[in-house]
Formats: C-alpha cells, sequence, structure tokens
C-alpha cells in the first residue's frame, strides 16, 4: 500500500473519530469545542508528517494547514456559541 493510501485512511480515522466523539457530546458544548480543536490539531500535524515523510514540506505547506485547522475552528467556535 502506497504512502498516499494510507495518508487517506489516517485523515478519514481522525476525521470519523472527531464527528462520532464531537456527537457524542451533544449536550456539552465545552466539550465540543474542546473536541474540535484536538480534531483540527490532529488534522494539522498528521498533514505536517504526510508531507514530511513525502519530502514535501514547506513553510507554506504547514502555514496552508495551520490555516484550515484554524478556519474550521472558528467556524466550529462561531456555530457552539450563537
Amino acid at each position: 500500500m502506497k504512502l498516499k493510501h494510507v495518508n487517506f485512511i489516517v485523515l478519514l480515522i481522525i476525521l470519523i473519530s472527531g464527528i462520532w466523539t464531537f456527537w457524542g457530546a451533544q449536550n456539552d458544548k465545552v466539550m465540543q469545542m474542546y473536541i474540535g480543536v484536538a480534531t483540527a490539531i490532529a488534522y494539522v500535524l498528521w498533514g505536517i508528517i504526510y508531507h514530511s515523510l513525502e519530502g514535501d514540506l514547506h513553510p507554506k505547506v504547514v502555514i496552508e494547514y495551520c490555516l484550515v485547522g484554524a478556519i474550521a475552528v472558528v467556524l466550529l467556535l462561531t456555530i457552539l456559541w450563537t
């Protein structure tokens, strides 16, 4: 199995586990916030690890992953607290 396939499997596991635990904490907005932040952090870290293993990790890639994770957290917090 190529590393690219492993990347998608790991991303799928990160996102499904984040959604599943988020759904499990339906009545606790604070816990949902922590789960969302943890999922975004896991997404960013895995993106950095993957690109490092592929040999194409550049500052632009790190910034992109961090910005996508930050946008997701901001959107989540906006939805949770309005």
